[in-house]
């Protein structure tokens, strides 16, 4: 993304990693757009034009955008952030027991679009939901690999293997343990 750091892996190392989580379950589809957007403009791909490229194919159709209360924040440092609710509604996943504590315009924006329910429209409403997730950031994670403690149940097995075998995130050792 542009408007953060630049990631530890590569771009090939997580689009592997992404392809290997997803492979798991069919419903789960990786789509490299962004890559080859990013590649072909030599510049960051937004993700507006993500949702502009995807609601071109899908006018009319229910899009939902699930995205983390901890990157929800962070959404007026998107590129045209206030386009992104004219083309999806947005899913946000808070974190058990975090408060979704927002800038004021994002507050604001939040209050006039939250619904408890998404309505059969193509774009337009927040839903903040509080699933029972692990209370686990990637940065969490990223640091237990750096450490040498175990990730256990955190990554998919393919995954940590694949961290282990090209030595990313400072991962040592064999994936079971990662020690």
């Amino acid at each position: 993304p542009g408007h953060r750091d630049a990631p530890v892996a590569s771009v090939a190392h997580r689009w592997r990693m992404l392809q290997l989580a997803c492979a798991a379950d069919a419903r789960l589809v990786p789509d490299d757009r962004e890559i080859r957007r990013a590649q072909r403009l030599a510049r960051p791909s937004w993700t507006v034009e993500t949702l502009e490229e995807i609601r071109g194919e899908l006018p009319g159709e229910p899009l939902v955008w699930v995205i983390g209360s901890d990157a929800y924040r962070g959404l007026m440092t998107w590129h045209r952030w206030t386009e992104v609710l004219a083309l999806t509604h947005l899913v946000v996943l808070r974190r058990p027991g975090a408060p979704l504590e927002l800038p004021e315009a994002l507050a604001t924006l939040t209050a006039e679009r939250r619904v408890a329910a998404l309505p059969d429209l193509p774009a337009g409403n927040v839903l903040v939901l509080d699933l029972p997730m692990r209370p686990v950031s990637s940065t969490a994670v990223r640091a237990a690999l750096a450490a040498g403690a175990p990730t256990g149940d955190l990554l998919p097995a393919d995954v940590s293997t694949y961290i282990t075998d090209h030595h990313l995130y400072g991962a040592r050792s064999d994936p079971g343990s990662i020690t």
